[in-house]
């Protein structure tokens, strides 16, 4: 893995919840802008849209939260939970499922750039068998730098890919 990657990764993956008790104006159209430029992007490759489901807009929304509340960044929970297990505690059955996680980009445009130039996070995004997306970001305004950063992240992002069962 690169430098560019490792680093990509630690700022990098998905989800746009609504925020946290002092949010940041975020716009309602949050979710839906990332979804239109995923889409896009898939479209160039071959694959078809993804649809926004409820329940996995809930689990995107709890991982960014949770990052940003608890201050951590990672795929991984403080509870030790993986993407798969917030995705099931929805309801969601799903085939396949994958997660893009990201902080710290301030917009639309910087979170997709970022996703779509690293290799693991353009993977998921492309693969056409997964068809329905939960994206969230939550920003937390008195955020404080992660342990050996300087600077605060605020913004955390998720988006949770599925194929439903």
């Amino acid at each position: 893995m690169s430098s560019f990657t490792r680093r990509l990764c630690w700022v990098s993956a998905v989800v746009l919840g609504l925020g946290l008790a002092a949010p940041a104006p975020v716009q309602a159209d949050t979710a839906q802008s990332v979804l239109s430029a995923i889409n896009a992007a898939r479209a160039k490759a071959g694959c078809g849209p993804l649809r926004l489901d409820a329940r996995l807009t809930a689990a995107a929304r709890s991982h960014a939260r949770a990052m940003a509340e608890q201050n951590f960044f990672g795929h991984a929970g403080q509870d030790g939970s993986r993407f798969s297990n917030r995705i099931k505690r929805q309801g969601y059955s799903f085939r396949t499922a994958a997660e893009n996680i990201a902080a710290g980009q301030r917009s639309v445009g910087q979170v997709v750039q970022s996703w779509l130039k690293s290799t693991g996070h353009r993977r998921n995004i492309l693969n056409c068998r997964l068809t329905e997306t939960g994206i969230a970001m939550v920003y937390q305004p008195d955020d404080k730098p992660l342990r050996g950063s300087r600077h605060a992240l605020r913004y955390y992002w998720v988006q949770v890919f599925a194929a439903p069962t």
